[in-house]
């Protein structure tokens, strides 16, 4: 609940306020929201984006009593309003005070990167189930989990979900008694003010490259960088990895945010040239996971108690690259040496790495590379663990959105794949086909053959059907995600898992 007297100092508190309602101060608000549709009496409706005036007379006989809106939104109505000069910081600083500031009584472990974020946050989640009984939530690309109980899993539709969302979760999780939370950051987080006001105990920064600058998006990739790295700024202490690139800017930045007893450096082990605190090598690899040996190269490090060798049930070398920064920021919130390892053995992430075998058409990946830097690591990694005929590749590129990440994923067959198949992924409003052109002008070597099929479960028919029994077969970017969306709708699709087993089925029957 919030009363009018509480939103206003509040709004006034964090220099948001341009103007307050003349309302009775104690006027109670005892629902909050920003859909017009999710409105019950007492309520107090935020306008965000792009909203109609008109949309307010059916929210007002629902139950919308006053508004939190930008001072251009204001002649519209004659609703008591809070004029506010930043809606969306607004928003999140008013839901995390309905639900009673539910982060404070969670230990808050923050992650982000360009790719690694989703499987990282599921080993920082597995862990963490090992060394709280259970008591830990999730927010995630894939998942939000706020208990252990069914109903409180859900379905996930944006990386980090709008503020009130989310501090209506982490008090749903309060009540069911966990008490830590592990979240994916995204860069548009920040951007769109989804985490405005809070703090993480540990923040972990994966890797930084190319992506996500485009139309809705980023304008530049500074403006990229610039957004990701406030992080930092919002984290109590900071987990970094010496192999990303930029890494010169990045350490400026979070060394600059945090004391360096508070910066923890981690890499690959390096003989000759090793900045991290700690280093992580691998020991033994195979296609279902890898073994690999952790180092605290300093005193800092040394507190940590982490060293020593570990197994993780997911392979690829950049995987344990994450499971290297996971292990010290979840040390860093209360996690023992075998929470960590026993979590780390046990760590399945839907939809990443998921592998399938048939007697005749090779082995399948499903996996959610999207972009350059995840698309090639993966084809690199089944070129170095795999004895294979032909790397065949399923993949597209979503429409309205991350348009740079096109010639990166074009730049990745051309340097990894044998056979690409240029098919839909998430078009939106753009036509698939010129997505397509897009990723086929950065193929240009005379070894890789470019097929086109813009249905994309016969995309994947045909490129397992064409397969031979020593090809890999890869299908990118969708994983799990049962949907397309197409011209703003979430248009039911089977997932590449399933339309995969459907077809090694009928194959092999």
């Amino acid at each position: 609940m919030l009363t009018a007297e509480q939103i206003t100092n509040i709004l006034e508190s964090e220099y948001l306020l341009e103007t307050a309602p003349s309302i009775d101060e104690k006027t109670e608000f005892t629902h909050i929201s920003y859909n017009s549709n999710d409105v019950r009496a007492n309520t107090l409706l935020f306008i965000k984006g792009y909203f109609k005036p008109e949309y307010l007379d059916e929210a007002i006989a629902k139950g919308v009593t006053a508004i939190v809106a930008l001072d251009s939104f204001v002649h519209a109505t004659s609703l008591p309003t809070w004029s506010v000069n930043d809606n969306l910081a607004a928003m999140s600083v008013l839901s995390m005070a309905f639900y009673d500031y539910p982060q404070n009584k969670l230990a808050l472990i923050g992650i982000t990167g360009t790719k690694g974020k989703t499987s990282s946050a599921y080993m920082a989640y597995e862990i963490l189930k090992v060394a709280t009984g259970n008591k830990v939530a999730l927010s995630s690309t894939l998942m939000s989990i706020t208990g252990p109980k069914p109903e409180n899993q859900r379905r996930a539709h944006l990386t980090t979900p709008e503020s009130l969302d989310l501090f209506m979760w982490m008090r749903e999780a309060v009540d069911n008694g966990m008490t830590h939370m592990v979240m994916e950051v995204s860069s548009q987080a920040f951007k769109m003010e989804r985490v405005y006001g809070l703090r993480y105990n540990v923040g972990i920064f994966l890797n930084i490259s190319p992506d996500h600058v485009g139309e809705n998006e980023h304008p530049t990739f500074q403006d990229y960088i610039e957004h990701k790295m406030m992080l930092f700024d919002h984290s109590e202490q900071i987990v970094l990895n010496t192999d990303s690139q930029h890494f010169s800017e990045l350490i400026e930045h979070a060394a600059a945010a945090v004391p360096r007893d508070g910066l923890w450096l981690y890499g690959q082990y390096d003989e000759e040239d090793n900045r991290a605190d700690v280093s992580f090598e691998t020991v033994a690899a195979n296609l279902q996971g890898s073994k690999f040996m952790v180092r605290e190269e300093n005193q800092q490090a040394g507190r940590l108690r982490i060293g020593g060798q570990y197994a993780l049930d997911i392979p690829g070398d950049f995987n344990e690259s994450n499971a290297t920064a996971v292990a010290i920021a979840t040390r860093l919130v209360g996690a023992d040496t075998e929470a960590i390892k026993e979590g780390l053995a046990v760590v399945q992430i839907p939809g990443r790495m998921q592998m399938m075998t048939s007697k005749m058409h090779g082995t399948i990946y499903v996996d959610y590379a999207h972009n350059y830097a995840s698309i090639s690591a993966l084809l690199q990694f089944v070129r170095k663990n795999e004895t294979v005929d032909q790397l065949r590749i399923v993949v597209g590129a979503p429409g309205n959105k991350g348009v740079s990440r096109r010639p990166g994923i074009g730049q990745a067959i051309n340097e990894g794949a044998d056979v690409a198949y240029l098919t839909a992924d998430d078009p939106q409003y753009e036509d698939p086909a010129a997505i397509a052109d897009e990723i086929q002008a950065q193929i240009t070597a005379d070894t890789v053959v470019v097929k086109r099929e813009m249905d994309r479960t016969k995309a994947i028919e045909q490129a397992i059907r064409e397969a031979g029994p020593n090809d890999v077969v890869v299908l990118a970017a969708k994983g799990l995600d049962e949907y397309q969306k197409i011209k703003g709708v979430d248009t039911p699709y089977e997932n590449d898992w399933v339309v995969a087993q459907r077809v090694v089925a009928e194959l092999e029957n």
